[in-house]
């Protein structure tokens, strides 16, 4: 049986917590999506820009990778971890194609909602949503955005401060902990 993943938030925002779904143990990247039950129990978990599809399928794991990947390294890019590939907007922009939508007037004034055109498979209407947060976040400007570079993270998030260099405190702790002992080791 499949051991399925425990998630932990950085953010609590859609584009986000979709790429980090890819974690580091030490400097070794890990998939946290290996199966259609890790991917039900991160759609349990997330916080999600769609309804969350009823049943997900091994043809969906294989799309969410596909678009969470070149979602990973258009952020990878953006933060000068990598060079932008067109081939990875593309992916994104198929995406968001597969599920167009229009912004509706809502119940009341100063509000609109998101309707799809047509009627999309919920798992297409979601990738679709996903797709479009991870635009925002690459058109709104990645200025806060940041790669959090402590052993064992590589977690993506927002700065909270200009000089903010990790995710939060367990990571700046074992950075400061990591740079002593190579300081240590250095000397002998």
């Amino acid at each position: 049986m499949d051991d399925v993943p425990s998630w932990s938030w950085l953010e609590g925002r859609p584009a986000l917590d979709f790429v980090n779904t890819v974690i580091r143990r030490g400097w070794t990247e890990i998939e946290l999506i290996r199966s259609p039950a890790d991917l039900d129990s991160w759609l349990d978990a997330a916080a999600l820009p769609a309804p969350r599809p009823a049943k997900v399928t091994a043809r969906d794991v294989a799309d969410f990778l596909a678009v969470r990947d070149a979602a990973l390294r258009l952020l990878r890019a953006a933060v000068g971890q990598g060079a932008w590939d067109a081939g990875d907007t593309e992916v994104l922009n198929e995406a968001l194609a597969a599920a167009p939508e229009v912004l509706a007037l809502g119940d009341e004034p100063g509000v609109v909602e998101a309707r799809p055109v047509g009627s999309p498979r919920p798992f297409t209407l979601l990738l679709a949503r996903l797709a479009g947060e991870v635009r925002d976040v690459l058109v709104a400007g990645p200025a806060e955005l940041a790669l959090c570079d402590a052993p064992g993270c590589g977690q993506f998030f927002f700065r909270r401060r200009p000089n903010q260099a990790w995710c939060g405190t367990p990571c700046g702790n074992r950075a400061r902990v990591a740079r002593h002992h190579g300081r240590g080791s250095a000397a002998t």
